[in-house]
């Protein structure tokens, strides 16, 4: 199991605070992209669910590696949130593929993006377009 936690800061004061405060455990840097995807329609964020493609890149900006992840189910009990991930690796030329061409994530050999049409209706009709870049 995974934990994460996500802290709201209520300014770059507090911000610069912290990262003094965790320096001392930051090990490696990682360099990565996100990009959130879902149906022309919104049909995910209408259900609570997410879709991300993460890709990490090495010191010369080459993709090396991508995780598709589904976040879904959500519940939220006394302000913990508690959500289903779903990951998968994709080959890093299909990431980049997909991520320039949006509809390609629908023709992707992969478990989650089945999990997408079977269990929330996304198909050629209403495909994959990005929706957000982190």
């Amino acid at each position: 199991m995974e934990v994460e936690v996500k802290l709201r800061l209520l300014d770059a004061a507090n911000h610069s605070r912290l990262k003094e405060i965790l320096s001392p455990f930051h090990l490696k840097k990682l360099n990565q992209k996100n990009v959130f995807f879902d149906s022309a329609n919104g049909i995910l964020a209408s259900q609570r669910a997410v879709l991300r493609l993460r890709s990490y890149s090495n010191n010369n900006n080459e993709i090396t590696r991508c995780v598709l992840s589904l976040k879904a189910k959500s519940v939220l009990n006394n302000g913990v949130s508690r959500v289903e991930e779903d990951e998968e690796e994709i080959e890093p030329l299909t990431g980049e593929q997909c991520v320039e061409e949006a509809s390609k994530l629908g023709l992707t050999e992969s478990r989650i993006i089945k999990r997408c049409k079977d269990e929330f209706g996304i198909d050629e009709g209403n495909g994959f377009r990005v929706f957000r870049w982190v």
